[in-house]
């Protein structure tokens, strides 16, 4: 699963190549996986912690662009870019 961004709190995120709609990325933590939406930034699947609910969320919403785009780069095959983190 290709990493795009490591977030405090030991937080990895990732997107898979040919995933499922709707778009979304996965966030790693403590060997769980949770699924959360681009659009709106809401967990599809798996839970975090507030704390890091609030930073993943602060995060994504500051970077909704960046995943948007490589939800389209994923999709159609090709590389996807890193994103910043905090």
């Amino acid at each position: 699963m290709p990493k795009v961004a490591d977030l405090p709190g030991r937080l990895r995120v990732c997107q898979y190549h040919n995933d499922h709609d709707p778009p979304h990325f996965h966030v790693q933590h403590s060997g769980r996986d949770t699924l959360m939406t681009i659009a709106d930034v809401r967990i599809l699947r798996g839970a975090l912690s507030n704390t890091h609910l609030r930073t993943v969320r602060d995060w994504a919403l500051a970077h909704q662009a960046e995943l948007a785009l490589n939800w389209v780069l994923a999709r159609a095959g090709l590389e996807m870019r890193d994103i910043p983190s905090p």
